[in-house]
């Protein structure tokens, strides 16, 4: 932690505390926000913000960190493409590469093909390993040298799908730590730049000694807090371990996650209605727990002080999720909540559980919701009415699934709602991305960004640059123009 004075910034009033002047200095001293005063001159060693505008810093409610990192780097495969566009895809990829090695692409989304993803289809382009991963991350579809790679050689089919899918998943990265950890250094570069100060980070594997050992070598540069799955809770009980406790500088152990059910893009959301296309043998998509299971799993968490996460996409794992908080008692929040039955959204108020929300998931699943949640389509993505009903949003991405930018997620929350009626304030979707004010006493966790006070109010979260970052007064990020004055 630094000391820093930021001077001649502007304030958003429903951020920050109350200060009659245009322009403000801030000053920070041992990571926290001492005072905030009109400005009356430059002081030597001071940050110009030159009118710049001064935010709290970003938060991303759900992130898979490492997968994200990998997978951002790979063949990104467009999920509006038919199966010939991404077998074509594939087919080119592999032509422009002079040796083999494995070939990962990202993106493809196969809820509206006509036939299924087959290995020997993908055995016809090419014997080298090939894994391609859906957008949503709910399936790999793989030839049969992938299978071998991702741990399953004597699968049936070659897509893989849920728990199948995050296992192979696992597998491949397990096998490429030290490239993986060089590939997530540039994604939080990445992120800091936008302004990010913290993430919840949902991936899979033992996340408590995957960040540590990140944290041996450099500092976070995001707060992390780091989820825990089910296969690992009594590893982390063993340790003493509560959400909340530190694991090292801007590390803290976060919630247990635990995966209700599927997902849209799958068929595989777990849903009231049937799907009028459902996959073999799942016309209500797929429940990966018994509502007596998550009950049980809750009640251990809690019982030794750790927060619950239920990723619950179709409205009947929600209502199963808000069941289990109820008979546990347990804090938390649903992830996802796509599909929310009506009789189940005052709930999320009484019980004081949170709804961690992907807005920017609309931009690929708007083009499938009428098709695959043809009875249900109208109440999919209710950000507003969560909201109006009380229930405390938090905005995030699940990235890779859509893109770890919290300005894209806002965006799409404000001026691309999946109905109009369900679009939220430009100060409601900031509220839902940020854990504090610009104000005394508060940690300095900051983002100065050249976005205007109008294009605020209008809900332009686009057109701008974040100029510099700030993580307890740390600087994570900055640009050739946010320099010392």
């Amino acid at each position: 932690m630094t000391d820093m004075m930021i001077c001649r910034a502007r304030l958003v009033p429903q951020f920050s505390d109350p200060v009659a002047s245009e322009l403000v200095d801030v000053t920070v001293q041992g990571g926290v926000i001492t005072s905030i005063s009109p400005h009356q001159r430059m002081r030597a060693g001071a940050i110009d913000a030159d009118g710049a505008v001064l935010l709290p810093g970003l938060w991303d409610a759900h992130v898979h960190f490492s997968t994200h990192a990998l997978l951002a780097e790979c063949l990104q495969l467009p999920a509006e493409d038919a199966r010939t566009e991404i077998l074509g895809r594939v087919r080119k990829e592999l032509a422009l590469r002079e040796a083999g090695g494995l070939l990962v692409g990202f993106g493809y989304r196969s809820a509206t093909w006509p036939e299924e993803p087959t290995a020997a289809v993908l055995d016809d382009l090419s014997m080298q390993p090939i894994i391609l991963v859906a957008s949503d991350l709910h399936s790999v579809w793989c030839n049969s040298s992938g299978l071998v790679a991702v741990g399953a050689p004597e699968h049936a089919t070659g897509l893989l799908r849920e728990e199948e899918a995050f296992t192979a998943m696992l597998h491949l990265m397990a096998t490429e730590t030290g490239h993986v950890d060089a590939l997530v250094r540039g994604a939080q570069r990445r992120a800091a730049a936008l302004g990010v100060v913290g993430v919840v980070d949902m991936e899979m594997s033992w996340g408590v000694g995957t960040w540590q050992r990140r944290a041996a070598s450099s500092p976070s540069l995001q707060r992390v807090e780091v989820a825990t799955y089910p296969d690992d809770l009594d590893r982390l009980i063993a340790l003493g371990l509560r959400t909340g406790d530190l694991l090292g500088e801007r590390l803290s152990v976060g919630p247990l996650k635990i995966i209700s059910d599927g997902s849209l893009s799958s068929r595989t959301a777990h849903c009231i209605s049937p799907y009028p296309h459902p996959i073999d043998g799942s016309p209500h998509g797929l429940a990966n727990h018994s509502p007596q299971e998550i009950v049980s799993l809750l009640a251990r968490a809690t019982g030794n002080g750790i927060e619950c996460a239920i990723h619950a996409i179709g409205d009947r794992a929600c209502r199963d999720a808000l069941d289990a908080f109820e008979a546990v008692g347990a804090a938390g929040t649903v992830e996802h909540a796509q599909l929310v039955h009506p009789e189940d959204l005052h709930r999320f108020a009484t019980l004081g559980v949170g709804a961690s929300v992907q807005p920017a998931h609309l931009i690929e699943d708007e083009a499938v919701l009428d098709e695959v949640w043809p009875t249900s389509t109208d109440r999919a993505f209710a950000l507003r009415t969560l909201l109006d009903a009380g229930a405390q949003l938090r905005l995030g991405s699940d990235a890779p699934v859509s893109p770890l930018n919290p300005w894209l997620a806002m965006h799409v929350a404000v001026n691309q709602p999946h109905r109009a009626e369900q679009a939220l304030t430009p100060h409601e979707a900031l509220a839902a991305s940020t854990r504090n004010r610009v104000a005394v006493g508060a940690s300095a966790d900051l983002v100065l960004t050249s976005m205007t006070p109008s294009a605020f109010s209008r809900g332009d979260f686009l057109s701008h640059d974040s100029r510099m970052t700030v993580v307890a007064g740390v600087v994570t990020h900055e640009t050739a123009d946010a320099v010392s004055g």
